[in-house]
């Protein structure tokens, strides 16, 4: 089923059924602009009606209410009550130059050509973006004063029972937060997918290794796990590296391991420990880096099936015209600044209505996210793969150095030019050219697992 989230620097309301397991797979979520959103819990007469189940009671009454605490992922961050929600200034370094401070002197005359100290031309580029907009969100409560007396034998006992609804309060408020989280964390990995910024390891495997593994069959194969980990693992390294191999916008970064962020689904990760750490003396070459586990992205569905729970679907018309929907997601290595989400200011209020004689309790807080391209990002999946082929052309033969196409792998084309021919043009069905390595050499990079067919003019010379 589809679950579309829609914006990327802002956030909305939406619905805890996905994480309680109350539908069947991923839902639909719309969430296009920042609103406003009021929610009542429940209304007086859904509370007159427990009221009057408890009236004269005389047995011992147990209230099932227990804290939620949640999960805990490193990215959510700290409150902003002034101002937009986060700005951030990118610098873009110049070029190195030659200096003259060891210019050999004129051969002829032998003096020393002194170059101007003031002829410097680079300059460091400055950026900025501002990610704003706040979302309200908000729990109203209705509680009777003179008819909730009714149903109880002494105070303390009226007081064990009002505690346990802000208790439930409490509980809603962490459970947006949970979902806020992921809604943040599925659309910087939707943008990152997006970008190509992403990796069907499964698809690596079977075309390096001429295997025909299924997602499903690639959980329980040692052999893929291994070469998974290692991936991982090489990926963590490389992107300490300063490079913009990692990030959508082509920006020169790192990212430090104290500013990495690894998050594993937890069907991935048991898996790694069973069918690799639990029979193998040498853990420390398999054993995945230091990660947040996280049992789905957004949906456990009714049953936590790894095809829900490793699933993302997401519409958003700053990353692209069509929902991004990608399957089989087991890990998503970030940057800190990849990613962040706001909880915040978060405040109540109270007041009495004599006239019914009832409390009206609320609790409002902001929220919103943002997702920035200029960081470091990488989504590893599970996927198929789609197919690789040149279209038949006049005057040349071509051979591809694949017949398999994945996202994030390279395929390359080489073309035999009829003699008194040569390459006009050799593009993708979208009309992208492909890039040209060597003499009559060209490479092509899938920014999907579809099938791709490469047309092919020639020229004459």
């Amino acid at each position: 089923m589809a679950y579309d989230v829609k914006q990327i620097s802002t956030i909305v309301n939406d619905a805890v059924k996905d994480a309680l397991g109350k539908n069947y797979g991923v839902t639909k979520a719309d969430t296009t602009d920042i609103v406003s959103l009021g929610k009542a819990i429940n209304q007086f007469n859904a509370y007159e009606g427990f009221f009057k189940s408890l009236v004269n009671r005389l047995a011992k009454t147990v209230y099932f209410i227990r804290t939620y605490e949640g999960t805990h992922r490193s990215v959510l961050r700290d409150e902003h009550e002034y101002g937009a929600f986060i700005q951030k200034v990118y610098y873009e370094m110049p070029d190195a130059v030659d200096n003259p401070t060891w210019n050999i002197p004129n051969s002829e005359t032998g003096a020393y050509h002194q170059e101007s100290p003031f002829d410097v031309e680079g300059t460091v580029g400055v950026s900025a973006l501002i990610f704003g907009g706040k979302g309200t969100w908000s729990i109203e409560v209705i509680r009777p004063i003179e008819q909730i007396k009714t149903a109880f034998l002494d105070p303390s006992s009226m007081a064990s029972f009002i505690d346990g609804i802000y208790v439930a309060i409490e509980n809603s408020f962490k459970l947006e937060e949970e979902k806020l989280v992921a809604l943040a964390v599925n659309t910087a990995m939707a943008d990152s997918l997006e970008g190509g910024k992403a990796r069907n390891l499964l698809a690596e495997y079977n075309a390096k290794f001429n295997e025909l593994l299924t997602p499903v069959e690639a959980m329980t194969d040692a052999d893929f796990l291994r070469f998974a980990s290692k991936e991982i693992n090489r990926t963590v390294d490389n992107m300490g590296i300063m490079s913009t191999a990692y990030n959508k916008a082509s920006y020169s970064t790192f990212t430090s391991r104290e500013n990495m962020v690894v998050e594993m689904l937890s069907e991935f990760a048991s898996a790694s420990d069973m069918y690799l750490q639990s029979d193998t003396f040498h853990k420390e070459l398999v054993a995945l880096p230091n990660y947040e586990k996280v049992p789905f992205w957004q949906s456990s569905g009714k049953n936590f099936d790894f095809a829900d729970c490793s699933a993302i679907n997401i519409e958003n018309d700053d990353i692209s015209e069509n929902a991004i929907a990608q399957s089989g997601i087991i890990c998503f290595i970030h940057d800190v600044e990849n990613v962040a989400c706001y909880f915040g200011n978060k405040r109540s209020w109270e007041m009495i209505n004599p006239r019914s004689e009832v409390v009206i309790h609320g609790e409002k807080a902001e929220k919103g996210y943002a997702v920035d391209g200029h960081a470091n990002a990488t989504v590893f999946y599970l996927g198929e793969s789609g197919t690789f082929a040149v279209s038949e052309f006049q005057n040349g033969t071509a051979t591809v150095s694949s017949s398999v196409a994945y996202r994030g792998g390279v395929n390359y084309v080489t073309i035999e030019p009829t003699s008194g021919y040569h390459v006009d043009t050799i593009e993708d069905g979208n009309g992208v050219a492909l890039t040209k390595v060597a003499n009559n050499k060209y490479a092509y990079m899938p920014t999907s697992d579809a099938d791709v067919t490469i047309t092919v003019v020639m020229e004459a010379d």
